[in-house]
């Protein structure tokens, strides 16, 4: 998949920004400007065609432009050959979305079609902070290779809400009633997300190895969310008084975990924040690789910030890895590209226009 085309109107600094991008094969696309300029709310707006939200964390109606109404971005993508106009407008109390002929599109539905993914200068938490984010970024890639996850996955969460219910009031026998089929949506997520990993984690040390340039042992290592080789009808069990207890599930998918390894040690006690920064674009690739062969069209992949944390030498390598990967890749630069490096397309923020003061 290739976005070909980008209209924002009234989002975050630009009043009116029109962007076309050329076919890049072998190279990618660079976005230069100053801080402040918007040209991470262009990457932003891309995100905000394919999830209906936006990358940096924020409120969702901060990407309104001040005093004004709503937000509208509309991209044309080219997905197997086939030009797909999507449109996302963001108003102050809800979010409308138009993919292709459809006017009422769900998040769902942008999600499914559009898979994109973002290397954002926030990448370290995905390395030292909590599980949510290593969950999300797994469960990104499963959602696009395994069709029944999204209904297992909403099925698990309409079951966590009624049995975290019971364990607030205390209400054994609807605990217990819950349980058989907790069990059984936790074995399913739990078994898609070990077929994942089991995808992408060479592909993953090939990776490292060719981004860091140096012959490491990379590993990742799975936390189901209940202890290992013991089923989790028996976990339960002995858990039900402590659950009853905390007023919530305390075992499960939800509580999965994944670590990455380094020659033998954990990489959050060691990693300095760009070889952090080198792991993650390095598990991205292995997920797009896995995610293209599937779907038979590549995602789309936006690195924020490029330059960030990185030397010459780095950037050079990663340039090289996204080339050689099946993605369109765009990125943010604060300074323009080296000349060496085979980026193919180049946009200045200041010429772009309708950026607001």
């Amino acid at each position: 998949m290739e976005i070909r085309s980008l209209a924002l109107t009234d989002f975050r600094c630009h009043a009116s920004v029109r962007m076309s991008f050329g076919v890049t094969p072998g190279s990618g696309i660079a976005i230069v400007g100053d801080n402040a300029t918007g040209k991470t709310s262009l990457l932003e707006a891309i995100y905000l065609l394919s999830r209906g939200l936006s990358f940096r964390g924020s409120s969702p109606t901060d990407v309104i432009r001040h005093d004004c109404d709503h937000a509208l971005v509309v991209g044309e993508f080219d997905r197997l050959g086939e030009v797909t106009r999507v449109a996302v407008q963001r108003e102050r109390k809800q979010l409308q979305a138009r993919l292709g002929p459809r006017r009422d599109a769900s998040v769902l539905d942008l999600a499914r079609a559009l898979p994109v993914q973002v290397l954002d200068p926030r990448a370290h938490r995905l390395i030292d902070e909590g599980p949510v984010h290593r969950r999300r970024l797994l469960d990104w890639g499963v959602f696009h290779v395994e069709q029944s996850f999204i209904q297992d996955w909403r099925q698990f969460q309409r079951l966590l809400r009624q049995r975290n219910a019971a364990c607030r009031q205390r209400d054994v026998t609807q605990l217990r009633v819950w349980n058989p089929a907790y069990v059984e949506y936790s074995r399913r997520i739990d078994a898609a997300r070990q077929r994942h990993l089991e995808q992408i984690t060479g592909l993953w040390a090939e990776h490292v190895n060719a981004l860091i340039g140096a012959d490491h042992s990379a590993k990742i290592h799975y936390r189901a969310g209940w202890p290992k080789g013991v089923a989790l009808e028996e976990v339960l069990a002995s858990v039900e008084q402590r659950e009853l207890d905390a007023g919530h599930s305390v075992v499960g998918p939800h509580r999965a975990d994944i670590r990455f390894q380094l020659d033998g040690r954990q990489v959050r006690h060691q990693a300095s924040r760009g070889q952090q920064k080198a792991l993650v674009l390095a598990l991205l690739l292995a997920q797009v690789e896995v995610v293209s062969i599937q779907l038979g069209d590549p995602p789309i992949l936006l690195v924020d910030d490029f330059g960030a944390e990185w030397g010459a030498s780095m950037r050079a390598r990663a340039v090289q890895q996204l080339n050689d990967s099946p993605v369109q890749w765009i990125s943010t630069w604060l300074d323009q590209p080296e000349s060496t490096l085979a980026v193919g397309q180049m946009f200045h923020v200041e010429h772009l226009g309708g950026a607001a003061p």
